[in-house]
């Protein structure tokens, strides 16, 4: 398998719902991912990825990124067009995202 690296869109959590201080700085941020393909799997199977920020969040604190698999042979089909995702440091929720 290869590195792929996709857009995918990410909207940080807010400080105030128990996200963190402040989106990344970026341009570059990695953490662990729980997709939703392996929802039930959590945090047994557990895949960490990298992302790459295109410009700074919005005012609804989402942005858009290239997204890929630290592990380069994880599985691909994590990384297809609709596939959901939260990013995670430690057990705290700090964003959702989706491939686009």
């Amino acid at each position: 398998m290869t590195n792929q690296k996709v857009k995918c869109r990410v909207c940080w959590v807010r400080k105030e719902a128990g996200g963190r201080e402040s989106p990344p700085p970026g341009p570059r941020y990695s953490t662990a991912a729980r997709f939703e393909e392996l929802y039930d799997r959590w945090p047994e199977e557990a895949w960490s990825v990298i992302l790459e920020f295109s410009g700074s969040p919005d005012e609804s604190l989402c942005v858009i990124a290239d997204v890929s698999l630290l592990n380069p042979d994880g599985p691909a089909t994590l990384l297809l067009p609709g596939s959901n995702f939260e990013l995670y440091e430690g057990y705290k929720l700090v964003a959702t995202g989706e491939v686009l």
